[in-house]
This record gives C-alpha cells, sequence and structure tokens, in this order.
C-alpha cells in the first residue's frame, strides 16, 4: 500500500493485520522509509507489531531492521523481493515503495 503522508496507510493495515490474526492467520509486514534506520520499537513498526504481525521489517535503501518481537537485526538487501525470505507467514503486508 502506498500513498501520501497522513492518507491512513498505516491504520488501514493495522485493522487488516488485526482482522487476519483474528481469523487465525500469520502476518508480516514491511514499512518502507527513507528516514535513517532506527532499531527502536516506536511509530509504525511498533504499531504493526502491537497488532500481531510477526516479523516486522523496516526498510530502509539497501538495509532493513527485522523485528521479530523477541530480538532485532539489521540485513543488507538489493531487491525489494529478497526481503521476502525473512517471513513464514500467511500473510504479508507491505507499506511504502512507492517509487517501485
Amino acid at each position: 500500500m502506498s500513498g501520501p503522508s497522513g492518507s491512513g496507510k498505516t491504520t488501514r493495515l493495522v485493522e487488516l493485520i488485526r482482522e487476519h490474526v483474528a481469523a487465525g492467520r500469520t502476518v508480516g509486514a514491511i514499512k518502507h522509509t527513507h528516514h535513517p534506520l532506527n532499531e527502536e520499537h516506536r511509530g509504525d513498526t511498533a504499531k504493526f507489531l502491537a497488532a500481531g504481525a510477526r516479523p516486522v521489517i523496516l526498510a530502509g535503501d539497501g538495509e532493513a531492521v527485522v523485528f521479530d518481537g523477541a530480538s532485532t537485526r539489521r540485513v543488507a538487501y538489493a531487491d525489494r523481493q529478497e526481503l521476502l525470505v525473512h517471513f513464514t507467514t500467511d500473510v504479508v503486508v507491505v507499506e511504502g515503495f512507492k517509487n517501485a
């Protein structure tokens, strides 16, 4: 999902994560950012985790932080599709990558 800032992307994805989790599905999430990466459980990544997504990936340009609930690690990637190897979930929701 992509769109202008403040348009409700994160809110809708949190709703979708909760709906899938309530239905018994496992969900992971990817959030693309142009801001510097951080390893703190805050902002949109914290919202996705609180909704039940595992793992949640905060992806910058060429590097990402993987939050799995118990640990946090950084990984390098050349193509956004490489991030999918970190998921064994039924569903993966993606926010951002609007230039892709």
